[in-house]
């Protein structure tokens, strides 16, 4: 069984969205701070509320999307196999790949066989697609959850100049 030690998709996506998910809390941070310096006290609450909100919904939405998008692509592009329980317990699987090597990976599943997709340039980055409902729901409240969290990250942004250009 081979195990690549090579970042897969998930990790460097996971990755990319831990550095966003950051930055923009940096910001908002500093919105905070530069705020209640200035004593615009009003400003301090619409970022906690409204930049929070705005702040968890992005992201939330956008790894809905993204995932949604990958999946839609693995399943049109992609390498279908199924893979086989590994051990007694739950969790860890082995599938073949086109050479015939057998790779593993862990997944929460609990059944003895599950299909998996992966890239035909790399067979190590495994994903487990979801069933259909859950792939259209994924896609559609993630790209709602993005469209009003980035009208909401604007409308903060206006608002935010408007107290400091009124005050």
């Amino acid at each position: 069984m081979v195990r690549s030690l090579a970042p897969t998709w998930r990790t460097r996506f996971h990755r990319r969205m831990l550095r966003g998910v950051l930055g923009h809390l940096l910001a908002l941070v500093v919105l905070c701070v530069v705020a209640g310096v200035l004593d615009e006290w009003g400003v301090v609450v619409v970022t906690i509320l409204l930049g929070g909100l705005a702040w968890l919904g992005l992201w939330t939405g956008l790894y809905g999307v993204i995932r949604a998008r990958r999946e839609r692509r693995l399943r049109r592009y992609g390498v279908t196999v199924t893979a086989t329980r590994a051990t007694m317990s739950r969790g860890g699987y082995v599938y073949p790949d086109a050479t015939g090597t057998y790779r593993g990976f862990l997944h929460g599943e609990a059944g003895p066989t599950i299909t998996v997709i992966h890239p035909p340039e790399d067979p190590a980055d495994v994903l487990v697609p979801m069933p259909p409902f859950t792939h259209l729901v994924d896609t559609y409240a993630g790209a709602v959850l993005v469209f009003c969290s980035g009208v909401m990250v604007v409308l903060h942004a206006v608002m935010a100049l408007i107290f400091f250009l009124d005050g």
